[in-house]
């Protein structure tokens, strides 16, 4: 099994962490929420971490600026990664909307000028549609009380009762 080699980071006095504290105070803004604060703020953190804070001191900064979830929990080195990779993921609202705003300028650079413009398609024919509909309405009307069962059916009915039950206990 190989070795893994971590980068170490050095650690930063408290003073350094209540600085940065300080530069994230005016970025967070009471209401705000965790991710998109995260995803906003992307360029910051990474260039903090590349810059030689790690994870855990920023999570350290993080929390003293008040930037936490509800519960006050303190950031961990794992759980602000996680948070943050979590943070980059596109939306799902944001992809479709996205795939739209593409789809309509490519549209609108693959419409030709109307000199070029092709001849019009010939109208298309619609398939034979019935005009009653596949599924049977719901009936409101009232249904018939069931049927009393024939003397065969109630001699099967008693016996698989005894067959599943046993025999009836007398009580004289």
């Amino acid at each position: 099994m190989k070795p893994v080699f971590m980068s170490l980071k050095r650690i930063p006095t408290d003073k350094e962490i209540d600085a940065l504290a300080e530069q994230f105070r005016p970025l967070w803004r009471q209401g705000d929420i965790v991710r998109p604060w995260l995803r906003q703020h992307r360029d910051i953190l990474l260039d903090l971490v590349h810059g030689g804070w790690s994870w855990a001191s920023v999570g350290q900064a993080l929390t003293k600026a008040g930037i936490t979830y509800r519960t006050g929990k303190p950031w961990t080195d794992k759980w602000l990664r996680s948070e943050f990779s979590r943070a980059q993921i596109p939306l799902k609202g944001y992809r479709r909307r996205q795939s739209d705003a593409e789809r309509s300028t490519a549209i609108e650079r693959s419409v030709p000028s109307a000199a070029a413009a092709p001849p019009t398609p010939p109208p298309l024919t619609l398939p034979h549609v019935p005009s009653s509909p596949r599924f049977k309405p719901a009936s409101f009307r009232a249904t018939e009380p069931p049927r009393a069962p024939s003397e065969a059916e109630r001699t099967e009915i008693e016996r698989n009762h005894r067959l599943t039950f046993g025999p009836p206990d007398s009580k004289e």
